[in-house]
């Protein structure tokens, strides 16, 4: 069963569409810092994003039955609805930005306004699909603990004393899937499908975030890569000042105690019994 379960999440990941529809000036995959975050993308058909649909609702609500998995899209919603203060209408930094963008486009008194509110309106959407982004990583990364995937043997620079091929749950997880469980026989995976419950809620609202960048970003006249990449470089920049650096901090805790829960493993393995 799990491998059917993780299976299915690898073809999907095989199956992404890195592009968007009609605007060929950008990618759909904004280029920044997020190590790995290109295999994080999946395609999604149709009758997969009206159940991903479903899913996110009931994630967002109390489908679930537990209060703890609720947390998590909750702080997801939390970081994704509250526009940042750097993106705000009064910030100094911003304004400077949009005046510098638009001064390279000829247009009336009139037509600047309108075109500094769908500016904006364009950054908040990059920062959005910034935030999804990062976030699709920290949980790609609980998804190869505990598939066993999340260390590679090319990649490590010295001889481990220990399996590497492990899957292992990081403790976040276990314990929020499995506090409210009183069967707790099928841990591995109820884990695993809630994982990829959020994973795939997730590329769902990257893609709805996406296709309305496209539109956006199509209807804006005089809009280019140019200044696609001076208000991408903008929004990184503060972001790497806040989430960024949060969940660059988890993922780095999950590799740390995948190690030292793979040495356990090993240790209690070899132990000799009291009767050796």
């Amino acid at each position: 069963m799990t491998t059917k379960n993780t299976n299915s999440y690898n073809q999907e990941e095989e199956q992404q569409d890195e592009t968007l529809q009609n605007f060929d000036k950008m990618s759909s995959d904004l280029s920044w810092n997020i190590k790995e975050k290109s295999k994080v993308n999946e395609k999604l058909n149709e009758m997969e994003q009206q159940n991903l649909s479903r899913k996110m609702s009931q994630l967002s609500t109390n489908a679930t039955h537990e209060k703890d998995p609720t947390k998590i899209m909750k702080e997801i919603r939390d970081q994704l609805e509250i526009i940042p203060n750097y993106l705000t209408k009064q910030n100094i930094s911003f304004k400077e930005l949009i005046h510098q963008v638009l001064s390279s486009i000829i247009t009336t008194t009139e037509k600047l306004n309108n075109n500094m509110d769908e500016l904006r309106k364009i950054a908040i959407l990059i920062y959005k699909i910034m935030v999804i982004q990062t976030y699709q990583y920290l949980w790609k990364t609980y998804f190869q603990s505990g598939t066993g995937q999340l260390i590679i043997p090319s990649e490590t620079k010295q001889t481990l004393s220990y399996s590497t091929t492990l899957p292992i749950w990081p403790k976040e997880i276990k314990t929020i899937v499995l506090s409210n469980k009183k069967d707790k026989t099928n841990g591995n995976e109820i884990c695993l499908k809630f994982v990829n419950e959020h994973l795939y809620a997730l590329q769902h609202q990257l893609k709805q975030y996406q296709q309305e960048l496209n539109i956006k970003a199509n209807n804006f006249q005089g809009y280019s890569i140019s200044i696609q990449e001076k208000l991408m470089t903008y929004i990184e920049q503060n972001l790497n000042s806040s989430l960024s650096k949060k969940i660059e901090h988890q993922v780095e805790l999950i590799h740390y105690d995948y190690h030292i829960r793979a040495l356990e493993l090993e240790y209690f393995q070899h132990k000799p019994n009291d009767y050796q």
